[in-house]
């Protein structure tokens, strides 16, 4: 009968170990870049594109959970209207579908849509694991996918098109998404 008993604790408890390695790898909690940084990090990094900017947008609005953040930057002056929205989200995982597989569906769907719709979609290379821009109806957006965070940097130039302004809203933005994923990087591996 002990040997009985003994067996079966020696069986649940190898059960049991095995569950918990296993099952974070099966939910994908193992996915890389799963802390998220607050956006507000993104204009005050000292980075030089992002600098010259700071000379014509300020920021209006930001708004910060656990699992995503957002924040809103628009133009100083009167006469133009710039505006940049940054939001990350986290993808988390579910006894189905791993934070990664979430987080590549969504940039998957962004494209899709915009190819539904016949907007040009441009490769951003050497940002988070795939990034994208995208036209739509306020301007352009930059997605990127990173682990199992996603980031979306909207920008819209109006009253400025075609001026070195526009094109640095533009360069900025591509810059912000890329800052995104660095300070995601370095928040996840602070964490670890």
């Amino acid at each position: 009968m002990l040997i009985v008993v003994l067996a079966v604790v020696v069986i649940a408890a190898g059960g049991w170990a095995g569950w918990a390695f296993l099952m974070p790898k099966y939910q994908g909690r193992d996915d890389p870049y799963t802390v998220l940084s607050r956006s507000e990090a993104l204009l005050t990094s000292g980075d030089q594109e992002i600098g010259r900017l700071n000379r014509f947008v300020s920021k209006q609005a930001e708004l910060h959970s656990p699992a995503s953040s957002w924040a809103r930057w628009t133009s100083n002056d009167v006469g133009a209207n710039i505006q940049l929205d940054v939001k990350y989200k986290l993808h988390t995982a579910t006894p189905h579908t791993s934070g990664l597989d979430a987080a590549g569906a969504w940039l998957d769907d962004r494209i899709a849509h915009a190819e539904d719709h016949f907007v040009k979609v441009t490769k951003v290379p050497d940002v988070g694991d795939e990034a994208v821009e995208i036209g739509v109806p306020s301007g352009y957006e930059v997605s990127v996918r990173a682990g199992s965070a996603t980031i979306a940097v909207d920008y819209s130039v109006h009253g400025t098109e075609g001026t070195k302004e526009a094109e640095q809203v533009r360069k900025t933005a591509r810059r912000m998404a890329a800052l995104a994923v660095e300070h995601i990087k370095k928040a996840n591996s602070r964490a670890a």
